[in-house]
């Protein structure tokens, strides 16, 4: 009996036209049912050649722990500016010192670790908070020049850290570099 109905050209085509039926059905519910695939959504395929959403919070200056902002501006016009390095010393983070490599007295010479910047040119200092943990901070500090100055306005990247504890804590500077970015060519020359 198998063998007649399967014999039977009719049966073989109907039998065929269901199965490609089912198949196509099968597919269309199993892609239907996958994530979506776009670069929007899948940076495990794609990479990241895209804009992502900014997931990390945004600090203010009103998230910032007691005294930072009066440590930054002080470092800045006391190390950068040059005006009190005795008093620069006393905002330095023993790390930042490290890094200086250097004694008190090499200090005062003004041969430190932290680009000058003429603090008389300085018209505003204005930061933004990069990241906040309860030990240290990063900010991205911009110092913009008066009228006519001839010095251009720079950003800097300066970090702030916990040195000390209890009454002895105090929030100090352990780092401060001038931020600069790399640029990528369009296109490399191949000649």
């Amino acid at each position: 009996m198998m063998r007649k109905l399967l014999g039977n050209a009719w049966v073989v085509r109907g039998f065929s036209a269901v199965s490609a039926a089912l198949l196509v059905i099968g597919a269309f519910t199993f892609i239907q049912s996958r994530e979506d695939p776009s670069p929007r959504t899948n940076t495990t395929t794609y990479g990241r050649d895209y804009e992502l959403p900014i997931t990390t919070p945004k600090y203010t200056a009103a998230d910032l722990p007691k005294n930072v902002r009066r440590v930054a501006g002080e470092f800045i016009l006391a190390a950068a500016g040059r005006e009190d390095l005795a008093k620069a010393w006393k905002l330095t983070h023993p790390e930042l010192r490290v890094q200086c490599g250097c004694s008190y007295k090499h200090w005062l010479t003004g041969d430190i670790p932290v680009q000058y910047y003429p603090p008389n040119d300085i018209q505003t200092a204005s930061f933004d908070v990069d990241e906040l943990t309860p030990n240290e901070i990063f900010l991205r500090v911009l110092l913009v020049p008066k009228k006519g100055s001839t010095v251009k306005p720079q950003v800097f990247d300066m970090g702030v850290k916990v040195s000390g504890s209890g009454k002895q804590k105090a929030w100090l500077v352990n780092y401060w570099a001038p931020r600069s970015s790399i640029p990528v060519p369009a296109a490399i020359d191949g000649g």
